[in-house]
This record gives structure tokens, C-alpha cells and sequence, in this order.
């Protein structure tokens, strides 16, 4: 009996090491912990209007450190950021759960992302700089054709700026249209050289939502009329077929809505009790139509134009009693005054060579010309604003003193901030932008350039502006943009 109790404790012992190493095969191995990260990071225009002009992002983030630098003037302090994380991570800033492209965060000091999956986490710490002021740079000259009169606008579609001009021949009959951009690394001709038919005066260069290129301008046909042509299937035409005014014109202008509907302005200059009077005209469904300017009087001697959101903005310089400015709108099929006959004092006299006009983006409108304070003054050059919530005019900044106050320019940046191109004494470009700090003009830029002339100055889509002007019949492109972006 003793024997089998020891042979069955025997057997017994073996079965229960034999169940326990079957139990520990079959154990399940315990679980890896989960994968969480940070994998993409940054600020998208979109995320953020009127703060952001383009898209800045670290696609592929390789450090808990993530660094990124804004265009100097952002303000950081409510900037909504869009990332991506590793599947099923929670992203918290403090305690509240953050949402890609939807959650805003001060980031005037760094930020501190947890990002979270089950009990493992790993923190990310964003830090935002900003980039060196923007500074001028000469972008490109071009050399390959003598020029007299130009137009900068930047291409809505491409972002690319476009310079139409006025070429310099020997015969004067021989000064015609032409087309060219630069892309950055080379100029590029729009259709043929010299393309208008007759030779050609006062430019202004627009374009279409779909980037399409239009020119108005005046040529000399028998009696100097306002023509509008646009490149089209590979060749330039006229738009509606021949000149568009059928009269003799003294100025011009060009507006182009998103519907693809054109406007036409012009100074009529046939002698008789019109002479001088501000004309417009539309293009839709293949014809030209009349359109009075409602509210408007008198003689002009200088028209500008300019589309904003869809509405047309229209400026005269007008021409008489000392002159005087004039700005309508035209919105929903109808014309409002925002100025009629302005300026500071009826005995101050107007310059009435030059006038420049530019909307910002909330309808605000400015205007640059030259004005004296009374007889045997100095003319000075004056920007004004007029405020579209309080519906009032009020004077930018100090009036800027030069003897040169026939050609100049005039442009609002994407954050509203005005700036000016203008010539001082020796003629040599001079970049004045506003500064909104001291609430005045800030610190002057002169080009290296003297004698220079045709001074235009336009602000892209992502914000770069661009300034072109003429020294020696020679065209050249400055940009103006942060060392970073180099």
C-alpha cells in the first residue's frame, strides 16, 4: 500500500508540472505599449484669414521641438494650428482637447502639446518666431527693349507679376503694346511684340479671375480713342472687335468683375459741353453698353479704377477751379458718392497731373495726390482714407514733402497698411510705408536709382509686394519680402 501512494504522488507531481509549463505556453505575451506622435504641424491661411497669406507647416516632425517662423507682422496671439498625430491619439493643450484646424492658442510663448493614447503620452513643444522684416531687393531688370510707359499688376491666378508697356521706338507711330511677366527666374513675352495696331498711350493693365490678361489703353486712330485687348487662343484681339469709345479720349481705365463683366472708363476729349466729362462703359454677352456714372459732374483730367470684392471703385482727378477728387462705387447695379469735389480747402489748388486709388480688403479706400495749402504754397504729396464703417475722409499721416509730384504710387499691403513710392528731389524712388506704431509715415527707402520714372507699386495674393519703375527706358522690378524667404 505504502508503494502505490508513493508511485500515485509521483504521477501526481508530474501531471501538475506538466499542466503548469502547458499554462505558461499559453499565456498571452502582455501588450506593446501604444504608438503615439506628433507627425505633421503648422498654420494654413485658411485656418486663419486676414492673420495668415500662405501655409506654413513642418510636414515631417523628427523632434519634440517643432520650431516655425511667421511673417513678421502676425499676430500670434490667437493663431489656430492644424496637425496630424499617429492613429488614435488625444492632443490636449492644458486641459483642453485640441482640434486640427479648428482650436486657436497664444503662441507668443511656446505651447506645450500632450499627445495621448491609452497611458502613454509624449509631449511636443511648439515655439513661433518670426521671420526678419521684409526688405526691398532688386527682383529683375529688363534690358531687351526700350520702354516709355508701363503697368504692374500681379496675375490673381499665378501670383506672378506682369509688366505691360509702351515701347520706345524712334518713330512715334511705332510705340506700341506689349506683355511680359517674370517668373522668377526668367521674362516671359505674352504674344507678339508691339501687338496694338496703332501707337498707343496711357496703359492700364488688368486681369480676370481665371487670370486672364486685359489692356486698356489709348491709340491713335484718327481721333485717339480708348481701346481694350486681351490675349486669347494665342493672339491678341480687341475686345467687342475695334476701340470701344467710337470718341476721342484723354484718359483711361480698366475694371474686370468675377462674372467676367468689363468696365470701361474714359475721359471724353471731343471739344463741346461734355469735353472732359467721365465716361464708362461694360462688356457682357459679346456687346458694349453705356453706363452713367450716377452722381457724377464736371471735368476730370485723371481716372483710376480699381475691383475690390466685387465692387468697381472709380477716382477722378477733377479738372477747374483748382481741382479737386471725386470717388464713386459701384455695387449691386448701383452708384453711391464717397467723395464729390473734395479737398482740404477751397482756396488750396490740386496738382492734376497724377492720382492714385486702392481698396482694402474691408472697403476701406485711399487715395494719394498732390495738394498746396493756398496760393504760392508747395505742393505736398497727400494720402487720405476713407473709412467705410464711419463713412468719412480723414488725412494719413504727415503731408510728404517733394519737388517731384507728377509721378507716384500707391498701395495697401494684405494687413492694411498704406505705403507710397514716390520721387524725391533727384527723382529717385522712395518707399514710404505707413507705420502704424507712431501713427505716421515711417522710415524712408530710396532705391538705387536716380532720374527714374512710370513708378508703379502692387501687392501680391501671398502678401510680397513689388515695385517697377523706368531709368533710362529701361525697366526694372524690385520685390519687397523677408530675408528668410530668400
Amino acid at each position: 500500500m505504502k508503494t502505490t501512494l508513493k508511485h500515485l504522488f509521483v504521477l501526481t507531481a508530474i501531471f501538475s508540472l506538466a499542466v503548469s509549463c502547458s499554462s505558461d505556453d499559453d499565456a498571452p505575451e502582455p501588450a506593446p505599449p501604444a504608438e503615439v506622435g506628433m507627425k505633421s504641424f503648422g498654420f494654413y491661411a485658411n485656418d486663419n484669414p486676414g492673420v495668415l497669406l500662405s501655409d506654413y507647416v513642418i510636414e515631417d516632425i523628427t523632434t519634440n521641438d517643432i520650431s516655425i517662423s511667421l511673417p513678421n507682422e502676425t499676430d500670434l496671439t490667437n493663431l489656430v494650428a492644424s496637425f496630424t498625430t499617429t492613429e488614435g491619439d488625444v492632443v490636449k493643450v492644458g486641459s483642453v482637447v485640441q482640434v486640427s484646424g479648428t482650436t486657436p492658442n497664444d503662441f507668443s510663448a511656446a505651447v506645450e502639446y500632450l499627445v495621448t493614447e491609452g497611458t502613454t503620452n509624449e509631449i511636443y513643444t511648439v515655439s513661433v518666431g518670426k521671420m526678419a522684416s521684409s526688405v526691398w531687393s532688386l527682383y529683375a531688370s529688363y534690358t531687351e527693349d526700350d520702354i516709355s510707359d508701363i503697368s504692374l499688376r500681379i496675375n490673381p491666378s499665378t501670383g506672378l507679376p506682369y509688366v505691360a508697356y509702351i515701347s520706345q521706338r524712334e518713330s512715334p507711330d511705332d510705340r506700341k503694346m506689349n506683355l511680359i511677366n517674370y517668373d522668377g527666374t526668367a521674362w516671359n513675352r505674352i504674344g507678339a511684340q508691339d501687338f496694338s495696331n496703332f501707337r498707343a498711350r496711357s496703359v492700364d493693365l488688368a486681369f480676370n479671375a481665371a487670370g486672364d490678361p486685359f489692356v486698356s489703353f489709348l491709340e491713335n486712330t484718327d481721333v485717339r480713342e480708348a481701346s481694350i485687348m486681351t490675349y486669347e487662343g494665342g493672339s491678341w484681339g480687341y475686345v467687342g472687335g475695334a476701340p470701344y469709345t467710337g470718341t476721342k479720349a484723354g484718359d483711361n481705365a480698366l475694371a474686370i468683375t468675377s462674372d467676367n463683366t468689363i468696365y470701361g472708363f474714359y475721359i471724353h476729349d471731343e471739344r463741346g459741353d461734355d469735353r472732359r466729362s467721365v465716361f464708362s462703359k461694360t462688356f457682357s454677352g459679346g456687346a458694349w453698353s453705356d453706363l452713367t456714372i450716377t452722381g457724377r459732374s464736371g471735368a476730370a483730367r485723371v481716372v483710376k479704377s480699381k475691383v475690390m470684392n466685387d465692387v468697381v471703385y472709380v477716382a477722378a482727378l477733377d479738372f477747374g477751379n483748382l481741382q479737386s477728387v471725386s470717388v464713386y462705387k459701384y455695387e449691386n447695379g448701383a452708384w453711391t458718392t464717397l467723395a464729390d469735389k473734395m479737398k482740404e480747402n477751397e482756396e488750396n489748388t490740386i496738382y492734376s497731373y497724377d492720382l492714385e486709388l486702392d481698396v482694402d480688403e474691408d472697403g476701406n479706400v485711399y487715395l494719394a495726390y498732390a495738394e498746396n495749402n493756398g496760393p504760392s504754397t508747395d505742393y505736398q504729396l497727400r494720402v487720405k482714407k476713407y473709412d467705410a464703417e464711419a463713412s468719412t475722409w480723414s488725412t494719413i499721416g504727415d503731408l510728404v514733402a517733394t519737388s517731384q509730384v507728377r509721378d507716384f504710387a500707391l498701395a495697401v499691403n494684405k494687413f492694411n497698411v498704406p505705403m507710397l513710392l514716390f520721387q524725391d528731389d533727384t527723382k529717385t524712388p522712395t518707399f514710404l510705408p505707413f507705420d502704424n506704431d507712431v501713427n505716421n509715415w515711417g522710415t524712408q527707402v530710396s532705391f538705387a536709382a536716380s532720374d527714374a520714372s512710370s513708378l508703379k507699386l502692387e501687392v501680391a495674393p501671398n502678401g510680397i509686394s513689388y515695385a517697377s519703375f523706368l531709368v533710362s527706358n529701361q525697366l526694372s522690378l524690385h520685390k519687397f519680402d523677408s530675408p528668410d524667404n530668400q
